[in-house]
């Protein structure tokens, strides 16, 4: 950043359209002043810069539109224009150049579609979401095979919660051959799901989660919604079974269901001695995020002596200002001597900090479980046990 507050990165990649531009569209060598700059390049695109980075992000735009009309290679550069307003949340300016652009007669139709395109993105990012879907639906007349427009309809969909229409453009972009698109179709049949669930109609959620594996069998949304039905009829094996195979795919998910996960198991009649999935369950909940669930989990369904037995265990193995700081919220009467002589002036000191869930992709933080970022808008990117 400069100190007028301008993304240079940005700046650099305008500066390269301008160049190009110039290159592509007068076809002469390239000669350069004594400052660097090739001595073809109109004074006026270094006058916008100019204003760029003085921030009269106005006066920058009506020179490089008046550039438009005397330059026509200028149009990439005004598409670079555009992006950078938006970028920088500048989306009335964004559009004001992309718009001018399309009303250009001379556009040629590949240019024209990109200018859709941009404009389009221009109102998703502005949240007007039913005049970004009509701009794409044109575009998409248009060129039914354009990929970029495919996608960032089915986010706009999947954006407005239209979970089905959202499947049906996923559909288009599996057809022409994007990969990645049968797992997001599964966990947007998850959504229909739970939204039957919530509704009251379990089959209904159970039809989709059918569909959900056809598109991606070990789909693990189908497990925790499948076992929540199974769960809700008092199903308590069929529970234990589907959730049993999050263990195996992703441990962490389990912690969407770990109360409900635990009653299932005592109501099926599996016994805490240690030989099956309870203890299997306690061996593996081991990050910060986990350990804090299951002790409370198991404080709620078998009572505070199961959860500080759990939480000694962990602590004579492995001494942790954590696991210590949640035991004592418990109880603080539990640690004993061999334990809380050796940790309590630590614990007492430590800041109480909350363990969360983490997006992969981008680093987004929460305390609750997404299946989707609410960031940077991905699927199934979401990992617990940070702290932040």
């Amino acid at each position: 950043m400069t100190a007028s507050g301008v993304d240079i990165g940005v700046i650099l990649v305008l500066l390269a359209a301008i160049l190009s531009g110039v290159f592509v569209g007068q076809r002469i060598p390239r000669r350069k002043s004594a400052a660097g700059i090739p001595d073809t390049v109109p004074k006026v695109y270094i006058q916008g810069l100019n204003y760029l980075l003085s921030e009269r992000n106005d006066e920058a735009v009506e020179i490089f539109l008046d550039a438009l009309r005397q330059h026509p290679e200028s149009v990439d550069i005004l598409l670079a224009l555009g992006r950078l307003f938006r970028r920088r949340g500048e989306l009335e300016r964004a559009l004001r150049v992309h718009q001018h652009l399309l009303e250009q007669p001379a556009l040629a139709p590949d240019l024209r579609q990109g200018v859709l395109f941009e404009i389009a993105q221009d109102y998703l990012k502005a949240g007007i979401l039913d005049r970004a879907e009509s701009i794409l639906k044109e575009l998409l007349d248009r060129q039914p095979d354009h990929l970029e427009g495919l996608a960032t309809l089915a986010e706009l969909y999947e954006l407005g919660g239209e979970w089905e229409q959202a499947i049906a453009i996923r559909r288009r972009l599996c057809e022409a051959g994007m990969g990645g698109q049968r797992s997001v179709i599964a966990m947007l049949y998850g959504e229909l799901a739970e939204q039957a669930v919530r509704a009251g109609r379990p089959e209904e959620g159970q039809a989709f989660l059918d569909k959900a594996r056809q598109e991606d069998a070990e789909n693990p949304r189908a497990w925790v919604v499948g076992g929540r039905i199974a769960y809700d009829r008092q199903d308590w094996r069929g529970a234990v079974k589907l959730w049993a195979n999050l263990l195996d795919a992703d441990v962490e998910l389990v912690l969407l269901v770990l109360e409900p996960f635990l009653s299932a198991l005592r109501a099926a009649g599996e016994r805490p001695d240690g030989s099956g999935l309870r203890e299997r369950l306690l061996r593996m909940c081991r990050t910060p995020l986990a350990v804090d669930r299951l002790a409370h989990a198991l404080h709620a369904v078998e009572g505070r002596s199961a959860a500080t037995a759990y939480l000694r265990h962990l602590l004579l193995l492995q001494p942790d200002m954590r696991t210590m700081q949640v035991l004592l919220k418990l109880d603080p009467a539990a640690p004993g001597p061999e334990l809380y002589s050796a940790m309590a002036v630590a614990v007492r000191d430590l800041s109480v900090e909350t363990p969360v869930f983490q997006c992969r992709s981008c680093g987004y933080q929460s305390p609750h479980y997404y299946w989707r970022c609410p960031s940077c808008r991905q699927w199934g990117t979401f990992s617990g046990g940070r702290n932040p």
